[in-house]
């Protein structure tokens, strides 16, 4: 059986790296998962961007971009990058800017829409969208 897929947020990722209580009990168990190889945690390259951004704008430790881009290190594949391709440039039609006005969580929400997977994420607007499976 396949193991199930979700698509993971910036905040998503930053909080489990750290270990942050601000992960939901819920996203906390399904990232336990992706750490046993149960689970795949699939990472829109935004994200990686993002991270990488927040820690030159020093928003964030820049110890977490060295710890996110290892996590596709290794033969495992609990961790797979999602690029930004052709259907999720089609799926962001379908992500109204009027309800997700900020482009990186557009491309994330369109990501999760293009791979058909639930989406790991705590942001309001985005769970307010009928067309995504949100999970926190």
């Amino acid at each position: 059986m396949k193991a199930p897929s979700f698509v993971c947020d910036t905040h998503t990722l930053i909080w489990h790296l750290q270990d942050s209580a601000s992960l939901s009990a819920k996203a906390r168990s399904i990232l336990d998962d992706v750490e046993a190889g149960r689970a795949t945690a699939i990472i829109p390259s935004i994200v990686l961007v993002e991270i990488v951004y927040l820690a030159e704008k020093n928003r964030i430790d820049p110890s977490l971009v060295e710890m996110a881009l290892s996590c596709f290190h290794g033969d495992g594949e609990n961790y797979q990058i999602a690029a930004l391709d052709l259907a999720v440039a089609e799926g962001l039609r379908r992500i109204p800017r009027s309800v997700v006005p900020d482009m990186p969580d557009r491309i994330i929400a369109a990501t999760a829409l293009a791979m058909a997977v639930p989406l790991l994420s705590t942001d309001s607007n985005i769970s307010t969208l009928g067309n995504i499976q949100v999970v926190w």
